[in-house]
């Protein structure tokens, strides 16, 4: 864990190349900032100017991460078939190498170390951040919590079928746990830290801005309550995943296609990562390339059901292509510089949470009118061959469910749910089906050797 956590040996190396994502009046202006070239965390916490640089980079370790995250759970999930059989193929037939996402698991726990990093830091420096402090030491928190969501997602089990199996390391960036040798802790351990890094308090000291760069791209109050919303999705508790929903307001469905071209965000936009020159985003090579790795699996893909196939549909027609005997998206589309911004929290997932939350209480009008509000913003009644009559009891959920999935294809949340259901992954290899169950070991990622190698209190198959 050398290389990875004990962040003093390795950070005035990386803050070398800290993409500065200041503020700043135009999408152009944030993205093609030069580095700052700071090597001194004295001088980092000098000013005001520099401790919202560093915050700037802290976001930007997690986001460097999230192009490869992404990629994997996708290819995890069924809607989509590695054609190239290359890249995330470990994911794709849940054959899963120990070094499989090492990078995913160094670049999680990289964001992790800047964010504890900065956090310590901060504590110095009260006086010269004055009253940004707490908002300052709130948004931090958040990247830290959302690194751990990602990499329970990716190595921890079901939380309702084993909330007491073991996860991860919880490093906080204290003596105890910065040590080389630390055992993995229990999920339920992970979820009650992921809580307290956006508690009540956090949150109150979030900004509420929306609809801008700065509302965009930073932790917000509607940002806590949706990472909040997923997590109780992932323990069951669905009046307070409900509590957490409602919360969020002042958010609207804009027009669909907007959220993924410039400015890459919308009314509906909670949380996105930008990207850009200096640091790029490598989907649209996976996605909508003709002869890119991941292409819509014909046989399990959400667009293999004709009634998530409709021409009417935004996201079927506009949001998708077919370059060859495969359908594939089109939400990330810049091959040359890689500048497609990552959709990470969107006002329609908080409905689609609701609704889903609602139904699992037995309150179907509500949900089935929050599902509709999702699916009325991509198609109208008149196109939709959908049987609104038919959305209730089993087959209300199980619309829900195909909601989530031609909603949110491309963007990492299939995987995720399968997960947090406890179903079972099905995936075809060639002529021959792999079914990996909650159970098995395939079912989430081994640690990997670079952890193993150095962290003697953990195991790979953990």
């Amino acid at each position: 864990m050398k290389n990875i956590i004990l962040i003093k040996r390795y950070a005035h190396i990386w803050l070398g190349g800290v993409l500065v994502l200041m503020q700043l009046s135009s999408c152009s202006d944030i993205l093609d900032k030069e580095p700052i070239l700071e090597t001194s965390a004295t001088e980092l916490f000098s000013s005001s100017k520099k401790i919202s640089e560093y915050l700037e980079g802290v976001y930007q370790r997690l986001g460097s991460t999230l192009p490869s995250y992404f990629s994997t759970t996708d290819m995890r999930g069924d809607e989509f078939d590695d054609i190239l059989q290359n890249g995330n193929l470990s994911a794709y037939d849940m054959n899963l190498s120990v070094d499989g996402t090492s990078g995913q698991w160094n670049g999680l726990y990289r964001a992790i170390g800047e964010a504890n990093d900065f956090l310590n830091h901060l504590e110095s420096a009260r006086d010269v951040v004055g009253d940004a402090y707490e908002q300052y030491r709130s948004e931090a928190l958040f990247v830290r919590a959302l690194s751990y969501y990602y990499l329970t997602v990716l190595y921890a089990r079901t939380y309702h079928l084993q909330p007491e199996a073991l996860a991860v390391p919880l490093r906080l960036g204290t003596p105890e746990t910065s040590q080389d040798d630390l055992a993995p802790s229990t999920i339920e351990a992970v979820h009650q830290q992921i809580l307290a890094d956006v508690s009540d308090a956090h949150i109150a000291a979030l900004p509420t801005g929306k609809n801008s760069i700065s509302g965009v791209t930073h932790a917000t109050q509607a940002a806590a309550h949706v990472l909040r919303q997923r997590i109780y999705l992932e323990r069951w508790e669905w009046q307070k995943a409900i509590d957490e929903g409602e919360a969020i307001q002042g958010y609207a469905l804009g027009g669909l296609t907007d959220i993924f071209v410039p400015p890459y965000y919308t009314e509906e936009s909670i949380l996105s990562f930008p990207y850009g020159a200096n640091n790029s985003n490598s989907l649209a090579t996976s996605f909508y390339l003709a002869n890119s790795t991941a292409l819509e699996d014909t046989y399990s893909g959400i667009f293999a059901l004709p009634l998530y196939a409709q021409e009417g549909d935004v996201r079927f027609s506009q949001l998708t292509y077919k370059p060859n005997t495969h359908r594939t998206i089109t939400k990330y589309r810049d091959v040359s510089s890689g500048s497609d911004w990552i959709p990470v929290f969107r006002y329609s997932e908080v409905l689609l949470n609701l609704a889903e939350a609602y139904d699992q209480l037995g309150q179907e009008d509500k949900a089935k009118t929050l599902l509709l509000q999702v699916r009325r913003r991509a198609i109208s009644a008149e196109d939709d061959q959908l049987d609104e009559s038919s959305l209730s009891g089993r087959y209300l959920r199980e619309a829900i469910y195909l909601e989530r999935r031609i909603e949110f294809v491309g963007e990492g949340i299939r995987s995720i749910d399968i997960h947090r259901r406890g179903e079972t992954f099905w995936k075809r290899k060639g002529g021959n089906e792999i079914i990996v169950g909650p159970a098995d070991s395939g079912y989430i990622f081994p640690i990997p050797l670079s952890e193993t190698s150095q962290n003697k209190l953990i195991k790979s198959d953990h």
